[in-house]
């Protein structure tokens, strides 16, 4: 982003409040890197700040939901946006995030928003939200709020901090004129709390108070000190004024709103408090008690670091803050020697330098700034998406997975028979596969088209579908768009119709990658030459090794026993008939007598696999179990590691297996089967056509043998195929950035 660039930083007012510090602290970081920037707000505390740093700020009635002031507001921004030709606007908070949402999509600036805070999406609010085109987030949880709550797309959310100045908040800052103004004696043992006391935010404040007379009893001359105003003050004020009273001298001091919070902080010995205001109590060296209204992490320390990112020192999702909590760490703090309590503000101002710095938040925004400005083209993913296929969804997540690897934050768009589910399963945007408005619009915005994983390319199933997904090449190319076959499966191929299309519009794509070398040969076989061609390994190669312990929750839960197990996944398919069926059934039966074994029966898409596997299950004499609803890419990975050994039809469950290192025996009803366990340099697989019980038990009892060596092979097959699976997203990436690859 240029330097000299006209930034609208809005608000909602500038009083007391981590989200405005934030704000400032952005605002006069941007000003020194040369930017020009300009604040609207409804006024506070902080324009003098702002002003004496260079910065122009605008009073626009931001500060609440009332219709006329948002009427006003609007055309004051409006104004403001003209006259001060504002190359992009970034806003801070609900109410201007509306409004200058609706300006956005009329007067088309580019147009981001930070999420500082959760709020409540009932009695409709979720409709007076926009999040921008880009979202800035300032935790973890906030960010996974966004994508929950609103649908967020990942790729539409960075990541940031609240960045803390830590020559401002120091522990060299000079507050003796505070000292005096408030009459704290050199010898005082000070207590500072610092949030805004509106009633969403002053429980703790109220719980604090109520305990003063109690820390007073083993902490000699004490002093609270609470910093902050807001709805709720004067009911805090009363608390303060009944404890003052109580102890016969004025031990609780209100200063109410105050800008000089770092010569606050730098009086008190502990400070208590959330979010911005106990990171800037860290950097200023203070040890701290976090606590606020959504949670309480206690005195801060080392083992409280994770929580502490995790939440953006907010609480959520803790336990729920307390007086006994907050007595308890306040005496523990106490009642450690001086060394002890200096090295807990010492680890604190470390962490801020580390990863809580000014010039680290102006990075992330300025990131976003970036994205919101190139308008990224999008990638579209094309495939069997949106039909509880595990396995076509484990492609789907690998491709994902893959891409981020290579690009930070890629624009995806995913074609799928159920886009709602798919947008929030994978934290992307989707659409319908079978509109060809919202393909076409699409396609107008792309850059890129993926043709994404799985055997898409063949008519063994259905010519319907196969021109589908022609069709979708065929119009990226036509539309200008980069397009690539992503580690495809080809094949069979068996209609001379189907395979001049196929060569005619394969010849037109940009990149082939393919997961086979039989896929390689019926390419060159129907005479596809042009594209450049590159063998790989399936995407879902790449996929991690899960938790078992997820994997276990869901056999225990499906009253799975706890025996060595063997899994199951057939599908139903051609002429395979009750023989099939029969021949499953009783090898299972034996493989429980003869071996302990207990059979699970894992169903990678319900529609086709429940049914055949409720009948196997129906014509064992021996018990078993099913996995009745559809999991998780990565919770069936995890089921499927739980296993002792795996007999299956779908390539993708054989996969889960591999990826595990868990014995496996293959049942041949398409090539790619074969391939896989070839590739994998596994023999034991045998063609359903040829199956008999002699034949698949004598397989599973040499399986059984050699588990050990069948083991080891597997991890290192699986290291190999791993490394070659990981070429789809470097070639992707690359595809997209460039517009060609270096083969």
């Amino acid at each position: 982003m240029k330097q000299g660039a006209n930034i609208l930083l809005a608000l909602m007012q500038l009083n007391i409040g981590g989200a405005e510090t934030h704000v400032v602290e952005l605002a006069k970081e941007l000003k020194r890197r040369g930017f020009n920037v300009i604040v609207t707000s409804n006024g506070g505390v902080y324009v003098k700040e702002l002003e004496e740093a260079g910065i122009k700020h605008y009073s626009v009635p931001l500060q609440n939901k009332n219709p006329f002031n948002m009427i006003r507001a609007s055309k004051r921004l409006a104004s403001i946006i003209k006259k001060e030709h504002i190359d992009i606007v970034h806003s801070h908070a609900r109410i201007p995030s509306f409004i200058l949402g609706k300006l956005h999509k009329r007067m088309k600036f580019p147009f981001v928003t930070t999420a500082h805070w959760v709020f409540t999406t009932k009695y409709g609010l979720k409709y007076i939200t926009d999040w921008g085109e880009k979202t800035v987030a300032v935790s973890e949880d906030i960010k996974k709020y966004l994508m929950d709550n609103y649908k967020v797309p990942e790729g539409d959310i960075r990541v940031t901090i609240n960045g803390i100045d830590t020559d401002r908040f120091s522990p060299y800052t000079d507050a003796s004129d505070v000292r005096m103004e408030f009459k704290i004696k050199s010898d005082d043992n000070v207590i500072v709390y610092v949030s805004r006391l509106d009633e969403s935010r002053s429980l703790v404040a109220k719980q604090y108070i109520s305990i003063v007379p109690e820390i007073a009893k083993s902490v000699k001359n004490l002093r609270l000190v609470v910093v902050g105003g807001g709805d709720d003050f004067e009911n805090v004020k009363a608390a303060a004024d009944k404890v003052n009273t109580q102890l016969g001298r004025e031990c609780v001091t209100l200063t109410g709103p105050r800008t000089d919070i770092n010569k606050l902080v730098a009086l008190s010995r502990l400070f208590v408090g959330v979010s911005r205001a106990a990171l800037e109590a860290m950097a200023a060296e203070k040890p701290v008690i976090i606590a606020g209204n959504e949670g309480y992490i206690g005195l801060f320390d080392e083992s409280k670091l994770k929580v502490g990112i995790d939440t953006n020192f907010c609480c959520r999702g803790c336990v729920m803050p307390s007086g006994e909590l907050l007595l308890k760490d306040t005496l523990r703090f106490f009642e450690m020697d001086e060394e002890k309590q200096k090295e807990l503000g010492k680890y604190g101002r470390e962490i801020i330098k580390k990863k809580y710095s000014v010039a680290r938040m102006a990075d992330d925004s300025i990131k976003v700034y970036d994205w919101a400005l190139s308008k990224q083209d999008e990638i579209l993913i094309s495939g069997y998406y949106g039909f509880k296929n595990s396995g076509d969804d484990a492609l789907l997540k690998a491709i994902i997975d893959d891409l981020k690897k290579h690009k930070e934050s890629p624009n995806i768009v995913v074609l799928s028979a159920n886009p709602n589910e798919t947008a929030r399963t994978y934290r992307v945007k989707s659409i319908n596969r079978l509109s060809p408005v919202q393909i076409w619009k699409h396609m107008k915005k792309a850059g890129m088209l993926i043709s994404g994983g799985g055997t898409l390319i063949q008519d063994r199933t259905s010519t319907k579908s196969l021109w589908y997904y022609l069709a979708i090449i065929k119009m990226a190319k036509d539309m200008g768009l980069k397009v690539m076959l992503y580690s495809n499966g080809i094949g069979p191929l068996r209609k001379e119709a189907n395979i001049r299309r196929t060569r005619k519009i394969l010849n037109e794509v940009d990149l082939i990658t393919l997961r086979d070398r039989e896929s390689l040969d019926t390419l060159k076989k129907i005479g596809v030459t042009k594209p450049k061609t590159v063998l790989t390994a399936d995407p879902a190669l790449t996929l991690k090794v899960p938790d078992k312990n997820i994997g276990k929750r869901i056999l225990f839960e499906a009253k799975v026993p706890d025996r060595r197990l063997l899994g199951i996944s057939v599908r139903k398919w051609g002429t395979l008939g009750s023989e099939f069926e029969n021949i499953i059934a009783r090898v299972c039966d034996r493989a429980a007598a003869e071996y302990g074994l207990y059979t699970v029966f894992l169903p990678m898409q319900a529609s086709k696999d429940l049914g055949i596997s409720r009948s196997i299950m129906g014509r064992m004499k021996e018990k078993a179990s099913i996995i009745e609803n559809h999991q998780t890419v990565g919770d069936m990975l995890s089921v499927v590691g739980c296993m002792d050994f795996c007999i299956g039809m779908r390539l993708h469950m054989l996969m889960y297996a591999a990826i595990n290192s868990i014995p496996l025996i293959g049942l041949v009803y398409d090539p790619k089967i074969s391939s896989f366990m070839k590739n994998m340099g596994q023999k034991s697989c045998i063609s359903v056509d040829r199956l008999t019980e002699e034949k698949l038990f004598t397989m599973l009892e040499e399986t059984i043998r050699d588990y050990v060596t069948i083991k080891d092979g597997l991890k290192r097959s699986y290291a190999e195929l791993n490394a070659k699976a990981q070429q789809n997203g470097r070639l992707a990436a690359e595809l997209y950035e460039k517009g060609s690859v270096d083969i």
